[in-house]
């Protein structure tokens, strides 16, 4: 799948095709900050704002990117079917790069991980069937062994990645997640491939 296309034949983003924005879309889908014609992102973690704001800057002055405490977005009904479209059609991604810039945004958006950086590593979803969809995609990069779990009283689910192919999870999203480089200020000899 190619780029996606808004209405008036505005085309903003290449989520199929582009590293960077994958990442948005993987963030963006962690947050899914939208109502009627406005889009944006909520997050506490600045580093993470900032990097949708740059995002937006490319297609949007700045007088039309608004902000307010940790809520930044732009009034954009195009911009907004094309972010909705990628949603629904993420079975569609192929590409193993792409695959993996879009669990870095989707990581630093939901995700979280142990302090040893071999347990507890999942991602939070407020729908199965999302959760399932983001299953699928890790087969698709090599990572087979993952489970779903519903927490009934937080009405959520967590899609975990067993401690056996963790350090393959987090060397496949390393160089897209900024909160994964955080934890890893520098290069680790167990995340370096071999």
């Amino acid at each position: 799948m190619g780029d996606i296309v808004g209405s008036a034949g505005t085309n903003f983003c290449n989520f199929f095709g582009d590293e960077e924005d994958a990442y948005i879309l993987g963030l963006w889908c962690a947050d899914s900050y939208w109502w009627s014609s406005s889009i944006g992102l909520s997050n506490t973690d600045v580093e993470l704002i900032r990097r949708f704001r740059d995002f937006l800057r490319k297609f949007f002055p700045n007088n039309r990117i608004k902000f307010s405490r940790n809520h930044l977005f732009v009034n954009s009904r195009p911009l907004l079917r094309e972010f909705v479209a990628a949603k629904n059609n993420l079975k569609k991604l192929r590409k193993s790069k792409i695959i993996q810039a879009y669990f870095g945004g989707r990581f630093d958006g939901d995700g979280s991980i142990a302090n040893d950086l071999k347990s507890d590593c999942r991602i939070v979803y407020s729908r199965r069937s999302e959760a399932e969809t983001d299953k699928n995609l890790l087969r698709k990069i090599g990572i087979h062994k993952t489970s779903i779990y519903r927490y009934r009283s937080a009405k959520t689910f967590c899609l975990y990645v067993s401690r056996y192919e963790v350090r393959k999870f987090l060397k496949a999203i390393l160089p897209y997640s900024l909160k994964l480089q955080k934890l890893v200020p520098a290069p680790r000899r167990d995340l370096v491939l071999r």
